[in-house]
């Protein structure tokens, strides 16, 4: 079965200063130039990947990331994008109808607690940037992070998309022992704050796959739900393929030119496929951003509860289109 998404990791730079992430903390990274980038994606698509979800970091730093989405877009796929809207009025136009998912990224429903959260003032540039979209016929989502310090105030999120006009995806803090929190997260608390608010708000929405398999512990390492290697591939800045994910990578793989065989011949992944799931550092882990992917490979019950979920969603932004 072919990969399912590429997970594109355009730079570590960030213009946020987020307390629940240590992205914008790295060393800084040379990196890859756009033709670079645009061989990757040839190969991406040779190897059957239908979705990019071009991410950081703060992807909106890159200068030629309207080059980046055109090229995608060229070659067929489906591509989101995760902005912390600074610099998303600037450049709206540019990758105007070239992102298909355009998340904002939301910490509160208030200026005090966003702008608290993101160590940066720029609550008022993210509701000035829903505006901007909704101008240019895009559907942007908030895409709310649930942490210790907020899940009491979801409701308050939830209503801010209603006078806005937009949808809230409710995304909780995931347990990476390596990378941002060193707490176990989510709580049973915030997975009930999640579940009350969705059913109170018809604009708000959550993956129920992964908050189910948050509920049971999260990955277990001697019988794996993750396919992070088969359903995923990731691709860091300086152009290496990250085995066997970002969050708990254990070796840098330099492309240079060869995705395509390095992915189906090397020795290297091959034993990252055989591992994925059973490593140590896979024990009890919830990163939504590779298990959702790996709940579309083999049929169970987090199989039929993400497929609920975005067929919910699909219908959601039908009815959101339609009414537009």
């Amino acid at each position: 079965m072919a990969p399912l998404v590429a997970n594109y990791y355009l730079t570590y730079r960030c213009n946020a200063r987020c307390h629940f992430c240590n992205i914008w903390a790295l060393e800084p990274q040379n990196e890859a130039d756009f033709a670079t980038i645009r061989e990757n994606l040839v190969d991406l698509r040779r190897l059957g990947v239908n979705y990019v979800d071009f991410t950081g970091g703060e992807p909106l730093l890159r200068a030629d990331v309207g080059q980046i989405y055109q090229e995608a877009k060229k070659l067929g796929f489906m591509t989101s994008m995760t902005t912390n809207t600074i610099l998303y009025p600037k450049k709206a136009k540019e990758i105007q109808g070239l992102v298909d998912f355009l998340n904002f990224s939301l910490d509160g429903g208030d200026a005090e607690t966003h702008d608290r959260s993101r160590g940066v003032r720029i609550f008022d540039n993210l509701v000035e940037s829903v505006a901007i979209a909704q101008s240019l016929g895009e559907y942007p989502v908030l895409n709310h992070t649930v942490t210790a310090q907020n899940y009491e105030r979801i409701d308050e999120v939830g209503e801010l998309g209603m006078r806005l006009g937009v949808r809230v995806w409710l995304n909780p803090a995931f347990t990476a022992h390596d990378n941002y929190n060193s707490q176990k997260n989510p709580t049973p608390e915030m997975v009930a704050a999640i579940q009350s608010s969705a059913k109170k708000y018809k604009n708000v929405g959550y993956n129920k796959a992964a908050l189910a398999f948050i509920e049971a512990g999260g990955n277990d390492t001697k019988n794996p739900r993750c396919k992070a290697v088969e359903a995923v591939i990731a691709i860091s800045p300086d152009n290496q393929l990250l085995l066997p994910c970002y969050h708990f990578a254990q070796t840098g793989v330099p492309i240079d030119g060869k995705l395509y065989d390095l992915y189906r011949e090397s020795e290297e992944v091959e034993k990252y496929r055989k591992s994925q799931g059973k490593l140590s550092v896979c024990e009890g882990c919830t990163v939504w951003c590779y298990l959702i992917p790996s709940f579309s490979m083999g049929v169970d019950k987090y199989w039929w509860l993400n497929t609920v979920t975005y067929a919910g969603e699909f219908l959601a932004r039908k009815r959101f289109l339609q009414r537009a």
